[in-house]
């Protein structure tokens, strides 16, 4: 069977390859076949054309702000924000103003949520002190563009949450369509494989099988009922007596 893993956009790549692999492993290793061959190689390309048409028409997402780069900016910000206020003379703000009484590095380890209210509470908080807060403005300016993005990414975030909701089931039936043609592929190659005692070659042709399975019941054993390819011709075993002595005819000294 194939990965369950496959998602839709690896359809190209495991189709594609297994059409190469099958006309270049395949043809000519048993001539009377190669027209079921050539029959798979391209129910395979029809099967390949008609996700790719369905992914295709799929809207194509805005171009978005990369989220773990946004996180580690803010998270940043918060830490060199603490130490500054540690480092002012005299202490003229508390900084559990800011934090909430959380330390700042725990605080920036927060989920995204809690994470952008932090920050922008952190910003609130500085405007309504800027004028105890040396340099204020600088800091105001890096907490309110961190709180920006933040607040991008978690609106991208949710904004994802609900695409794959709504697009889901167009995309999910053509893959399901998809893998019925890739293990029917499968079956008929394995078949073919099984004809010329070469079950082997089968990874080299799908390409899934030669990965490492990351689900339970992945298995890359023949199904039941199916012959295994004859095993190899045993040695002939070592003899496992000595030969019986010859007698002695040397004349007695």
């Amino acid at each position: 069977m194939a990965d369950p893993y496959i998602d839709p956009f690896e359809t190209k790549i495991y189709g594609k390859f297994a059409r190469e692999q099958m006309a270049a492993v395949l043809m000519g290793k048993l001539p009377a076949l190669d027209g079921m061959i050539e029959f798979a190689i391209g129910k395979q390309l029809m099967a390949d054309q008609a996700i790719a048409g369905v992914l295709d028409r799929q809207p194509k997402p805005a171009p978005e702000l990369d989220s773990n780069t946004v996180l580690e900016e803010a998270r940043d910000v918060i830490v060199r924000f603490a130490s500054y206020l540690d480092s002012l003379k005299g202490r003229p703000v508390d900084p559990r103003l800011f934090f909430r009484g959380e330390a700042p590095s725990v605080l920036a380890r927060r989920r995204i949520t809690k994470l952008t209210a932090a920050v922008g509470h952190m910003a609130d908080e500085l405007e309504r002190h800027r004028e105890k807060v040396r340099g204020a403005e600088m800091w105001l300016a890096e907490l309110r563009e961190a709180h920006e993005k933040l607040g991008i990414v978690e609106r991208q975030q949710r904004a994802t949450r609900v695409e794959r909701l709504e697009l889901g089931p167009e995309v999910s039936t053509a893959r399901e369509a998809w893998l019925a043609v890739y293990n029917a592929n499968k079956s008929l190659v394995r078949g073919l494989l099984a004809h010329v005692g070469k079950p082997e070659l089968l990874p080299l042709i799908f390409d899934d099988l030669a990965e490492v399975h990351r689900a339970s019941g992945v298995s890359d054993a023949l199904p039941p009922g199916q012959p295994a390819a004859p095993a190899a011709p045993a040695a002939p075993a070592a003899p496992t007596t000595a030969p019986a002595a010859q007698p002695d005819s040397a004349p007695d000294a």
